[in-house]
Protein backbone atom coordinates (compact mmCIF):
# COMPACT_ATOMS: atom_id res chain seq x y z
CA UNK A 1 0.00 0.00 0.00
CA UNK A 2 2.96 2.32 0.63
CA UNK A 3 3.91 1.91 -3.03
CA UNK A 4 0.45 2.98 -4.07
CA UNK A 5 0.67 6.22 -2.12
CA UNK A 6 4.28 7.08 -2.99
CA UNK A 7 4.60 10.58 -4.35
CA UNK A 8 5.46 10.57 -8.04
CA UNK A 9 6.82 13.08 -10.50
CA UNK A 10 3.32 13.56 -11.83
CA UNK A 11 1.30 14.48 -8.78
CA UNK A 12 -1.28 17.17 -9.43
CA UNK A 13 -1.92 20.52 -7.80
CA UNK A 14 -0.79 22.35 -4.74
CA UNK A 15 -2.92 23.40 -1.84
CA UNK A 16 -2.21 26.97 -2.87
CA UNK A 17 -4.53 26.31 -5.82
CA UNK A 18 -7.35 27.46 -3.57
CA UNK A 19 -5.70 30.59 -2.22
CA UNK A 20 -7.91 33.65 -2.21
CA UNK A 21 -6.86 36.98 -3.68
CA UNK A 22 -6.22 38.31 -0.16
CA UNK A 23 -4.02 35.31 0.64
CA UNK A 24 -1.95 35.91 -2.49
CA UNK A 25 -1.26 39.50 -1.42
CA UNK A 26 0.38 38.14 1.74
CA UNK A 27 2.85 35.97 -0.19
CA UNK A 28 6.41 37.36 0.11
CA UNK A 29 6.91 37.52 -3.66
CA UNK A 30 9.07 40.10 -5.35
CA UNK A 31 7.98 39.21 -8.87
CA UNK A 32 5.03 37.48 -10.53
CA UNK A 33 5.09 35.85 -13.96
CA UNK A 34 1.42 35.25 -14.83
CA UNK A 35 0.04 32.93 -17.48
CA UNK A 36 3.00 30.56 -17.78
CA UNK A 37 2.32 27.25 -19.56
CA UNK A 38 3.66 23.70 -19.63
CA UNK A 39 2.54 21.33 -22.38
CA UNK A 40 3.06 17.85 -23.76
CA UNK A 41 4.54 18.46 -27.20
CA UNK A 42 3.52 15.98 -29.89
CA UNK A 43 3.03 13.02 -27.56
CA UNK A 44 1.22 10.10 -29.22
CA UNK A 45 -1.79 9.40 -27.01
CA UNK A 46 -3.43 6.03 -27.60
CA UNK A 47 -7.23 5.91 -27.25
CA UNK A 48 -9.25 2.98 -25.98
CA UNK A 49 -10.49 0.37 -28.45
CA UNK A 50 -13.74 0.18 -26.52
CA UNK A 51 -15.47 3.03 -24.65
CA UNK A 52 -15.07 1.31 -21.30
CA UNK A 53 -13.06 2.40 -18.27
CA UNK A 54 -10.94 -0.77 -18.12
CA UNK A 55 -9.94 -0.22 -21.75
CA UNK A 56 -9.30 3.48 -21.08
CA UNK A 57 -6.85 2.63 -18.30
CA UNK A 58 -5.27 -0.06 -20.47
CA UNK A 59 -4.79 2.49 -23.27
CA UNK A 60 -3.23 4.86 -20.76
CA UNK A 61 -0.79 2.19 -19.61
CA UNK A 62 0.15 1.48 -23.23
CA UNK A 63 0.78 5.18 -23.88
CA UNK A 64 2.80 5.83 -20.72
CA UNK A 65 4.96 2.76 -21.29
CA UNK A 66 5.46 3.38 -25.02
CA UNK A 67 6.90 6.78 -24.14
CA UNK A 68 9.50 4.89 -22.06
CA UNK A 69 10.33 2.41 -24.84
CA UNK A 70 8.21 -0.44 -23.47
CA UNK A 71 5.80 -1.97 -26.00
CA UNK A 72 2.94 -3.62 -24.09
CA UNK A 73 -0.35 -2.76 -25.77
CA UNK A 74 -3.81 -2.19 -24.32
CA UNK A 75 -5.03 -5.70 -25.17
CA UNK A 76 -2.18 -7.06 -23.06
CA UNK A 77 -3.27 -4.89 -20.14
CA UNK A 78 -7.03 -5.32 -20.42
CA UNK A 79 -6.58 -9.10 -20.36
CA UNK A 80 -4.78 -8.73 -17.05
CA UNK A 81 -7.17 -6.15 -15.64
CA UNK A 82 -10.40 -7.99 -16.53
CA UNK A 83 -9.38 -11.58 -17.30
CA UNK A 84 -10.50 -11.16 -20.90
CA UNK A 85 -11.44 -8.53 -23.46
CA UNK A 86 -14.47 -7.46 -21.43
CA UNK A 87 -16.02 -4.01 -20.95
CA UNK A 88 -16.39 -2.57 -17.45
CA UNK A 89 -17.86 0.77 -16.45
CA UNK A 90 -15.63 1.33 -13.41
CA UNK A 91 -11.97 2.30 -13.25
CA UNK A 92 -9.87 -0.59 -11.86
CA UNK A 93 -8.87 -0.15 -8.22
CA UNK A 94 -5.44 0.97 -7.10
CA UNK A 95 -4.88 -2.44 -5.52
CA UNK A 96 -5.69 -4.31 -8.72
CA UNK A 97 -3.55 -2.04 -10.88
CA UNK A 98 -0.65 -2.35 -8.46
CA UNK A 99 -0.96 -6.12 -8.49
CA UNK A 100 -0.81 -6.40 -12.27
CA UNK A 101 1.70 -3.62 -13.02
CA UNK A 102 4.31 -3.90 -10.26
CA UNK A 103 6.20 -6.80 -11.80
CA UNK A 104 9.19 -7.67 -13.94
CA UNK A 105 8.35 -8.14 -17.62
CA UNK A 106 10.39 -9.70 -20.41
CA UNK A 107 9.93 -7.79 -23.67
CA UNK A 108 9.99 -9.16 -27.21
CA UNK A 109 13.52 -7.81 -27.69
CA UNK A 110 14.77 -9.76 -24.68
CA UNK A 111 15.00 -6.85 -22.26
CA UNK A 112 13.92 -7.35 -18.66
CA UNK A 113 12.16 -4.32 -17.17
CA UNK A 114 10.69 -3.62 -13.76
CA UNK A 115 7.47 -1.58 -13.76
CA UNK A 116 6.26 0.47 -10.84
CA UNK A 117 2.79 2.00 -10.64
CA UNK A 118 2.60 5.47 -9.15
CA UNK A 119 -0.98 5.96 -7.91
CA UNK A 120 -1.90 8.93 -5.77
CA UNK A 121 -5.50 8.81 -4.63
CA UNK A 122 -7.52 11.67 -3.21
CA UNK A 123 -6.93 15.40 -3.52
CA UNK A 124 -3.47 15.86 -5.04
CA UNK A 125 -0.81 18.15 -3.63
CA UNK A 126 2.31 19.14 -5.61
CA UNK A 127 2.05 21.64 -8.43
CA UNK A 128 5.84 22.00 -8.73
CA UNK A 129 6.23 18.31 -9.59
CA UNK A 130 3.28 18.41 -11.97
CA UNK A 131 4.70 21.31 -13.97
CA UNK A 132 8.18 19.78 -14.01
CA UNK A 133 6.76 16.49 -15.28
CA UNK A 134 4.93 18.19 -18.14
CA UNK A 135 8.10 20.06 -19.10
CA UNK A 136 9.96 16.73 -19.10
CA UNK A 137 7.22 15.24 -21.35
CA UNK A 138 6.19 12.74 -18.67
CA UNK A 139 2.71 11.38 -19.45
CA UNK A 140 0.18 10.74 -16.70
CA UNK A 141 -3.50 9.96 -16.26
CA UNK A 142 -5.89 12.04 -14.19
CA UNK A 143 -9.04 10.43 -12.79
CA UNK A 144 -11.80 13.04 -12.94
CA UNK A 145 -15.49 12.33 -12.38
CA UNK A 146 -14.82 8.58 -12.63
CA UNK A 147 -13.11 8.75 -16.03
CA UNK A 148 -9.40 8.77 -16.87
CA UNK A 149 -7.97 11.56 -19.03
CA UNK A 150 -4.47 12.31 -20.24
CA UNK A 151 -2.97 15.37 -18.59
CA UNK A 152 -1.65 17.39 -21.54
CA UNK A 153 -1.02 20.89 -20.24
CA UNK A 154 -1.21 23.43 -17.45
CA UNK A 155 -1.41 27.21 -17.12
CA UNK A 156 0.02 28.71 -13.94
CA UNK A 157 1.22 31.89 -12.27
CA UNK A 158 4.82 31.77 -11.06
CA UNK A 159 5.67 33.65 -7.88
CA UNK A 160 9.40 34.36 -7.43
CA UNK A 161 10.19 35.27 -3.84
CA UNK A 162 12.95 37.60 -2.70
CA UNK A 163 14.97 34.64 -1.41
CA UNK A 164 14.90 33.02 -4.86
CA UNK A 165 12.29 30.39 -4.01
CA UNK A 166 9.35 29.90 -6.35
CA UNK A 167 5.69 29.04 -5.98
CA UNK A 168 3.35 27.90 -8.74
CA UNK A 169 -0.38 28.62 -8.67
CA UNK A 170 -2.16 26.48 -11.26
CA UNK A 171 -5.10 28.18 -12.95
CA UNK A 172 -5.98 25.57 -15.60
CA UNK A 173 -5.32 21.94 -16.46
CA UNK A 174 -5.92 20.64 -19.98
CA UNK A 175 -7.06 17.04 -20.39
CA UNK A 176 -7.33 14.81 -23.46
CA UNK A 177 -9.92 12.05 -23.57
CA UNK A 178 -8.89 8.40 -23.49
CA UNK A 179 -12.02 7.52 -25.47
CA UNK A 180 -11.80 7.89 -29.26
CA UNK A 181 -13.64 10.78 -30.92
CA UNK A 182 -14.64 12.20 -27.53
CA UNK A 183 -13.70 15.77 -26.54
CA UNK A 184 -11.21 16.60 -23.86
CA UNK A 185 -11.81 19.29 -21.27
CA UNK A 186 -10.17 21.99 -19.19
CA UNK A 187 -10.16 22.03 -15.39
CA UNK A 188 -10.32 25.70 -14.41
CA UNK A 189 -9.48 27.11 -10.99
CA UNK A 190 -12.49 28.86 -9.48
CA UNK A 191 -14.94 27.05 -11.73
CA UNK A 192 -14.28 23.37 -11.09
CA UNK A 193 -14.01 21.49 -7.81
CA UNK A 194 -10.63 19.99 -6.93
CA UNK A 195 -12.42 17.29 -4.91
CA UNK A 196 -13.69 15.84 -8.21
CA UNK A 197 -10.13 14.74 -9.00
CA UNK A 198 -9.82 11.24 -7.54
CA UNK A 199 -6.31 10.16 -8.51
CA UNK A 200 -3.23 10.71 -10.62
CA UNK A 201 -1.66 7.63 -12.21
CA UNK A 202 1.72 7.11 -13.85
CA UNK A 203 4.19 4.29 -14.38
CA UNK A 204 7.96 4.23 -13.95
CA UNK A 205 10.19 1.84 -15.88
CA UNK A 206 13.57 0.61 -14.66
CA UNK A 207 15.92 -1.97 -16.12
CA UNK A 208 15.75 -5.21 -14.19
CA UNK A 209 18.81 -6.91 -12.75
CA UNK A 210 20.92 -8.81 -15.25
CA UNK A 211 19.60 -12.25 -16.17
CA UNK A 212 21.94 -14.92 -17.45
Amino acid sequence: MKQLMRASGVIVFCLVLSLSADDKKKLPQSHIKPGQTAELDGAKLVTARQNCENWAVAAGLETMLRAQDVALDQNFWVMRISGGELCTADVPSAELLSHIVNKEFVLDDGRHVQLELQYLGGVPTNSDALIAALKLQKISLLLFHGHVYYLTGATYDEYINRDGSRMFIITELRLANTFPREPGLAFVKGRDNIDDISAVISVNVAPSKVHW
